[in-house]
């Protein structure tokens, strides 16, 4: 593999490059990375000073095979359109920007294509980064990006119209959970006395043992809600009041992410038709 190019360090972005480096999933002499605002590399360099730090998207594009495009939505047809000249007819292009389709870009760059939504689990090598090529990726492309990014959690290769759902399940879930634990805490800690700090010490280790017994076990959630609510339990009762009230919040929750990511579609699919 030649040279692979980041262009954008913002908050996803900086996640994903630095869970590869950290899995010794790139080479550092591999890698050249650009910025619109250069300080915010500094300490990326010097904790990998083999790394080489370009002055311009340009340089990036026309000297690496492999780039991934990590800046906001809305400056993707810009930063698009100041390198197209520069790419090489073979370089394959991931980017990772929300609300943004494969045919958007194709109308600006007529290559390999691959849109991935990334997960801030990456972070500890968990989570799933959720795929989606376009017909120009050849099978040698995927498979070295796959190899990639199963080096930092899982990969799930889907339709493009999967995105939207798939992303309250992956990107935005830890998002979601750390909201729901939060609430359920403030909750609790109203009816005993624990502090925040207890309570939720307790539940994170709940959580991450509740995980892996479903993973270790291959238990389904309906199998482990009857193993652990005994029949006029507490457990039971609780329950009884989650699934009568969650479902129309959960509904509400995917309406609203849904909604917002279709409006940045609209916004990016005229931005790209102009």
């Amino acid at each position: 593999m030649g040279n692979i190019g980041f262009i954008g360090y913002g908050n996803m972005g900086s996640v994903l490059l630095k869970s590869m480096l950290s899995a010794g999933v790139i080479d550092p002499k591999q890698l050249i990375v650009s910025n619109r605002t250069a300080s915010k590399l500094d300490s990326l360099k010097s904790s990998y000073p083999e790394i080489q730090i370009s002055g311009n998207n340009q340089d990036v594009a026309g000297k690496c095979s492999l780039i991934f495009l990590c800046v906001g939505t809305l400056q993707v047809k810009s930063v698009l359109s100041d390198i197209v000249r520069d790419l090489s007819r073979d370089a394959h292009m991931v980017f990772i920007s929300a609300g943004l389709e494969i045919a958007s870009i194709e109308k600006v760059y007529d290559g390999a294509i691959t849109r991935i939504i990334p997960t801030l689990l990456s972070e500890v090598n968990e989570g799933v980064t959720l795929v989606c090529h376009n017909a120009k990726v050849t099978e040698s492309e995927k498979q070295n990006l796959d190899k990639m990014l199963r080096q930092i959690g899982k990969t799930k290769n889907i339709h493009e119209s999967q995105f939207e759902v798939g992303s309250d399940f992956t990107s935005c879930a830890p998002g979601l959970i750390a909201s729901i634990c939060d609430q359920l805490i403030r909750a609790g800690i109203e009816k005993g006395e624990f502090s925040y700090e207890e309570a939720t010490t307790m539940l994170l280790h709940s959580l991450y043992g509740t995980s892996k017994l479903l993973l270790q076990n291959k238990e389904t959630f309906g199998g482990l809600i009857q193993r652990v609510a005994a029949k006029g339990g507490a457990t039971e009762g609780g329950v009884n009041i989650l699934e009568k009230h969650l479902p129309e919040i959960f509904e509400k929750v995917f309406d609203i992410t849904i909604r917002r990511t279709d409006i940045r579609k609209q916004k990016t699919r005229l931005d790209f038709s102009s």
